[in-house]
């Protein structure tokens, strides 16, 4: 009788940051299931008749998220190392508008919120949050009390400036002031979610897979996520093909959000010191890669680099 064998292997090789390979092979399980069965049949007898023909692609399933849990005092702790990166703790820059940027930054992770028409690469991520907040019970100001979330009635930052202590922006801030802790909530849920919205976006399954993987040694040795929490506040998933700048020398496009730090990542220990090490330094690198992609951002180097030193320890 013919034998079936079944041969399931994932030899991954990486680029270093000069786009060259290293010589180092990794084997690992496939998180992966195939649904399909491929027969390779081994007998002599067959040797001379027709081999049988596949007639459907093996489907592959993907495999369970785990779950990722973190509690509210955790979370708390969290938040308030987020707000303090973002504003200093300055209690009136919970509602900003960077100088060189188009848009109003709001709450404890600045999420940002567009005004109506405004055409621009990064992603609105106020409104969002706000829905989260009263769907857990919060209640916005009359003016934004509405569904769906207004666009920023401010249009400039003069415009917003000029209206920073108006009854409007001032109700706003009292709010977000008063929903410190549902906004923590909303950040520990954006990290739940980020994973599979960053690999439905990798067309590549051993991109996926080499993604999936660094995302839960992460997971495994950092107690407090406050990595991963802060990163995603901080630069996003990186799932927007507009979120890119194009490399001044080949002119693809290049990414500085979460996906890109992971993909950037090649380890395998699970020393929680070097995993919270090489995570420091691929965010190093995706946010000195997308300076040089644009040279302007170079202002911001100095806080960005420290931003992501304090992901080498866990918070005290």
């Amino acid at each position: 009788m013919p034998r079936a064998t079944m041969h399931f292997s994932m030899i991954e090789r990486w680029p270093n940051e000069h786009g060259e390979h290293e010589g180092q092979n990794v084997l690992r399980l496939n998180p992966f299931v195939a649904s399909g069965i491929i027969l390779v049949l081994t007998s002599p007898a067959f040797a001379t008749e027709t081999p049988p023909v596949l007639v459907e692609e093996p489907k592959l399933v993907a495999a369970p998220m785990r779950s990722i849990e973190i509690s509210q005092d955790l979370a708390e702790k969290v938040g308030q190392k987020v707000w303090l990166n973002e504003t200093g703790g300055d209690r009136e820059a919970i509602t900003a508008w960077n100088t060189t940027e188009d848009f109003a930054s709001l709450g404890i992770g600045h999420f940002i919120w567009f005004s109506e028409g405004l055409d621009t690469r990064f992603r609105e991520s106020f409104p969002a949050m706000l829905e989260f907040l009263r769907s857990r019970g919060a209640k916005p100001p009359a003016w934004l009390d509405v569904s769906p979330v207004p666009p920023c009635p401010w249009k400039t930052q003069q415009e917003f400036r000029r209206e920073f202590y108006s009854p409007k922006m001032t109700s706003l801030r009292r709010f977000l002031l008063e929903t410190v802790d549902l906004q923590v909530q909303y950040l520990a849920q954006r990290t739940k979610a980020a994973l599979p919205k960053i690999l439905d976006s990798l067309p590549n399954a051993d991109d996926r897979l080499h993604v999936r993987r660094q995302f839960y040694r992460l997971v495994g040795v950092s107690q407090d996520l406050y990595p991963l929490i802060d990163y995603i506040n901080f630069k996003g998933e990186g799932i927007s093909d507009k979120e890119t700048f194009p490399n001044r020398r080949t002119g693809e496009p290049e990414g500085w959000g979460l996906k890109d730090v992971l993909l950037a990542m090649n380890g395998t220990s699970e020393d929680p010191k070097q995993v919270l090490a090489e995570f420091a330094d691929a965010a190093r690198f995706a946010l000195k890669r997308r300076i040089s992609n644009n040279p302007p951002d170079k202002r911001w180097q100095r806080g960005w680099l420290a931003r992501v030193e304090t992901y080498r320890r866990p918070l005290r």
